[in-house]
């Protein structure tokens, strides 16, 4: 990936491209611009094409290279190094946007929503994270079965196999995950064998939620599973605390290397907390050695009593600080 095609990921498209004095300028991300007319009605960011030297001509907001800009702006995502999955076409489960949009449609009335009030879950939850109840036969076009069948989502049957479950998509358009919490039986599904609760197609290459990131915030708590960053999150909006705050999870106790290498180039304040076992303390003890690596502040909170995050802040306990 070019420093150019960087410098849009973090900035949006540059209002003009100087290739013969090799800079892109952009509307400058850093002072008060909402109208976008700079000082004299242009714009004053500009971005070096060779190096990444970026600087902005009226605030002198200016850096070395596009990780620092990304770190300043808490938006940094390391490109894909060569040869890297990555750089390979997007994943089959980017084609099945029609397929979630039924099993969204499908939620209200389903045993996924009635297994997602049981855990204390609010309809915000499902509206906020795009979350569906899996249907065993999606009425879509060809093409996206075909899809979801390179991406071995669909048994020999046809069912497709997150059938019975609560499906979440990240992003929620155009994903590059997808993970259920399976809600029935195993052996339901012809041609499924006896899996976790948790079932995941497309790539774990970051973290879970963090689409929902911005230029605002700050502080990023992290947790292991849906359930766990679902709740906090619905705990975040009662507390009129999301304005700053997120929240990601890991799909999991042992994050992938990209996953790591996320957490060591964004700079935001980590709160990680942890379930309360063994593996638990295993993925805070990576976590924090990659944050740490690439210079992050990160803190733990444990919860009382041996309870999961979840759990424990529906139960009262909040973690101090946040």
């Amino acid at each position: 990936m070019d420093i150019l095609s960087q410098a849009v990921d973090l900035l949006g498209p540059p209002v003009k491209v100087e290739r013969h004095r090799g800079w892109a300028i952009f509307w400058c991300p850093f002072h008060d611009d909402v109208a976008r007319r700079g000082n004299r009605g242009r714009p004053n960011f500009g971005v070096q094409l060779e190096g990444g030297y970026w600087k902005c001509l009226r605030c002198g907001a200016s850096g070395p290279n596009l990780p620092a800009l990304g770190r300043k702006l808490g938006a940094w995502r390391p490109p894909p190094a060569a040869g890297s999955p990555q750089q390979s076409e997007p994943p089959k489960v980017a084609r099945l946007n029609e397929a979630l949009s039924e099993a969204r449609s499908a939620l209200p009335n389903s045993p996924a929503e009635r297994y997602m009030a049981q855990r204390g879950l609010r309809p915000y939850a499902a509206l906020a994270f795009g979350l569906g109840n899996g249907v065993p036969l999606p009425n879509v076009h060809l093409e996206v079965v075909q899809a979801a069948r390179q991406a071995r989502l669909v048994a020999s049957d046809g069912r497709w196999l997150w059938a019975g479950g609560l499906v979440y998509a990240d992003p929620p358009v155009d994903p590059i995950t997808i993970q259920v919490r399976h809600l029935r039986a195993d052996g339901d599904v012809v041609g499924l064998r006896p899996t976790s609760k948790y079932q995941t197609w497309g790539r774990l290459a970051r973290p879970l939620g963090s689409w929902r990131l911005n230029i605002k915030t700050r502080t990023v708590i992290v947790v292991e599973g849906l359930l766990d960053m679902l709740v906090i999150a619905q705990s975040l909006r009662d507390r009129r605390e999301d304005d700053g705050i997120g929240v990601i999870y890991t799909g999991g106790a042992s994050p992938s290397r990209p996953m790591l290498e996320w957490f060591a180039a964004c700079a935001f304040d980590f709160l990680l907390i942890p379930d309360p076992d063994e593996a638990g303390r295993g993925w805070a003890k990576a976590l924090q050695a990659a944050i740490r690596r690439g210079g992050g502040q990160v803190r733990l909170a444990r919860t009382p009593n041996g309870l999961d995050p979840d759990q424990a802040v529906l139960s009262g306990w909040w973690p101090q600080g946040v």
